[in-house]
């Protein structure tokens, strides 16, 4: 999309940003921080924080040089949203004293249904107004908390039943050493089970053999790459729906390469507030040693923008097995109408509480 047909949402007072705020990061905010970053008028980025981590010294303004490390002559939106107004009031001030001094930015707080201005000037937070319907028919959806965006990558029940669909699922997987039958399958099951892109909102509608499948292949080295450099900026919210519903039947021990991919699909796609949840749960239910998780932590803990997933798919594509390669060269038989498109964190764990600092990319084709 260019800059010619980028649709626009027109906020005109403090009021149409509040409107817009929880459709960009997904859910509606509480005691939170809010920073949507601007580049000539286009939302770049948008980070939420949760309160209590970016109150102690040095936390919020640590996150404000990740980002504008990325974005040096940006400006931004700070919001608190908050019922406690002296303590917002006193974040607000940290965050605009340690903005760029050139950088163009506003604040407020948003208490409730009622936005405040420094100037002493409030007003009504209509989760129905205009933006917000605007925002709406783009496709921008808001869910009531972070806890339902949380339950939407939930894992199945860890029960005896569950345990014996899963054997019984995994007893007709190729040998671990058939990488060339590893990754047939995963073709094949992704081909099956790939969402239409018309029904992008309803359920993944993954079968449970499937879903426990797949959760085992991307385990495998090549079943995850193939897995990985099939998502593309076209198809990532079909990945991301596919993903979740696999991390829906699966139980926590098997969940994390599910995880890892459905958070990869969301950040390609532009939904950071799912890539995060998915990162922590991934980080949750991790074993010991470095993780292919540490790639997405790296994207999100460097604000890169999803739209460099073409070139670092082709590096990663570039590295992988020539079986993943080759699969991707030729056509599927997993279903009718289905065609496919031919880091460590530098941080270890000094700035922990900022692992689930969410760094929304934009929404698509959104400006402000």
């Amino acid at each position: 999309m260019n800059n010619d047909n980028v649709p626009r949402l027109q906020a005109r007072d403090p009021g149409d940003i509040a409107q817009v705020v929880p459709h960009l990061i997904g859910f509606q905010p509480h005691e939170s921080l809010v920073v949507v970053v601007t580049l000539q008028g286009r939302v770049q980025v948008t980070a939420r924080a949760d309160l209590a981590d970016v109150l102690p010294p040095g936390s919020a303004e640590d996150l404000l040089d990740r980002i504008w490390n990325r974005f040096p002559t940006a400006g931004a939106h700070v919001i608190a949203y908050t019922s406690d107004h002296d303590t917002g009031w006193a974040l607000l001030r940290r965050c605009e004293n340690h903005l760029p001094p050139l950088a163009d930015h506003g604040s407020m707080i948003v208490d409730a249904d009622t936005w405040h201005s420094r100037e002493g000037e409030s007003g009504p937070v209509d989760p129905h107004g205009r933006l917000a319907a605007e925002a709406a028919y783009l496709g921008l959806a808001v869910l009531p908390s972070r806890a339902e965006l949380d339950a939407r990558f939930a894992s199945a029940d860890d029960t005896p039943a569950l345990h014996a669909a899963q054997d019984r699922a995994l007893a007709t997987l190729p040998n671990p050493d058939d990488k060339a039958a590893i990754v047939a399958r995963v073709k094949t099951l992704l081909a099956r089970n790939l969402p239409n892109p018309q029904q992008r909102a309803g359920t993944s509608g993954v079968p449970q053999v499937d879903a426990l499948q797949l959760a085992a292949l991307a385990a495998a080295g090549t079943g995850r790459d193939l897995a990985l450099v099939s998502i593309t900026r076209d198809n990532a919210d079909e990945h991301l729906q596919l993903w979740r519903g696999v991390i829906n039947q699966t139980p926590a021990s098997g969940a994390e390469m599910p995880l890892y991919l459905a958070g990869m699909a969301a950040w390609v796609s532009g939904d950071g507030a799912s890539a995060v949840v998915a990162l922590e749960r991934a980080q949750t239910v991790a074993g010991p040693g470095i993780r292919p998780h540490a790639l997405l932590d790296a994207l999100i803990d460097q604000v890169i923008h999803p739209t460099t997933w073409p070139q670092l798919r082709d590096q990663i594509l570039s590295q992988t097995d020539p079986a993943v390669r080759q699969a991707l060269d030729q056509p599927t038989h997993g279903g009718p109408g289905t065609v496919w498109e031919a880091v460590p964190s530098p941080h270890g764990n000094t700035r922990s509480h900022l692992r689930t600092t969410p760094l929304n990319p934009p929404a698509p084709g959104v400006a402000i």
